[in-house]
């Protein structure tokens, strides 16, 4: 069964089985051995006749499987499809929010004409709102990508 196995693993990796010869033969360790080698069939090697398969089935998993088991991984394939989405977007939030942080402490400094005396003018809090603002909206983008992602796990 086994060796069954690893022929039909062999003729699923070629898109022509016809063009493609495959050898075995048994190393003096007992063990099976399966090559495309010709120079094996001069070494006592057998040649294994593959079964034809079309191209069109010969990547596909689900040919064997019942209608209810096709559909059932065609539910798994978009919900990891959904998941990569959901942990790119939290990556992407992420870094969103690190550079926010970053904007926000390299702009505690008040900049040219943001001071009047030892007061600091109306321009510079409204500066320093906008990227406190900018940082909780960035949160929120995170928290909503990882609610996302954990409501799909």
């Amino acid at each position: 069964m086994r060796s069954l196995l690893i022929a039909f693993a062999i003729a699923g990796t070629t898109l022509s089985a016809a063009a493609q010869e495959v050898y075995k033969y048994t190393t003096p360790g007992g063990s099976t051995v399966y090559t495309d080698d010709p120079a094996a069939a001069n070494k006592g090697a057998q040649k294994v006749d593959l079964p034809a398969t079309s191209p069109s089935t010969a990547g596909a998993p689900s040919s064997g499987l019942s209608a209810a088991d096709r559909k059932l991984a065609e539910q798994a394939d978009q919900r990891m499809a959904a998941l990569d989405r959901a942990s790119a977007d939290i990556v992407a939030a992420h870094d969103s929010l690190r550079a926010a942080e970053a904007r926000r402490a390299a702009g505690v400094e008040p900049a040219e004409g943001e001071r009047q005396g030892r007061r600091y003018r109306p321009e510079y809090w409204e500066r320093q709102h906008a990227l406190e603002q900018d940082v909780v909206s960035a949160k929120a983008r995170l928290n909503d990508a990882l609610d996302r992602r954990n409501a799909l796990r």
